[in-house]
């Protein structure tokens, strides 16, 4: 089981939601894992999420090898993370939402 301290878990889930809307959407999975860096998250999905935060929960969650990050910090969700999103969240978005209304602080 993967450990995640609750911040990055709060950042991860709402990765995770954006990540199934596209896939929801019709995005096809290559297009659909791939993120932009910290400062355009903030604008796009992670309002109000700290950039420095953003920063950290990729450094941890690239540790997990939940993500691959790359040297503009932008970063992709690997196969990892896609069998932990498909084990953790079985009821898919509506699941995600609800754990992120109860991580939010």
């Amino acid at each position: 089981m993967i450990k995640l301290t609750k911040d990055t878990d709060l950042i991860f889930c709402q990765i995770c939601e954006e990540f199934l809307t596209r896939r929801k959407n019709g995005i096809d999975k290559e297009n659909a894992i791939m993120f932009a860096n910290p400062a355009v998250l903030q604008t796009q999905f992670l309002q109000g999420t700290l950039e420095s935060d953003i920063r950290s929960a990729i450094k941890e969650l690239r540790s997990k090898k939940l993500l691959k990050a790359y040297i503009d910090n932008s970063f992709q969700l690997t196969d990892d993370a896609i069998i932990y999103i498909e084990n953790r969240f079985k009821n898919r978005l509506k699941e995600v939402v609800d754990i992120i209304a109860k991580l939010r602080p």
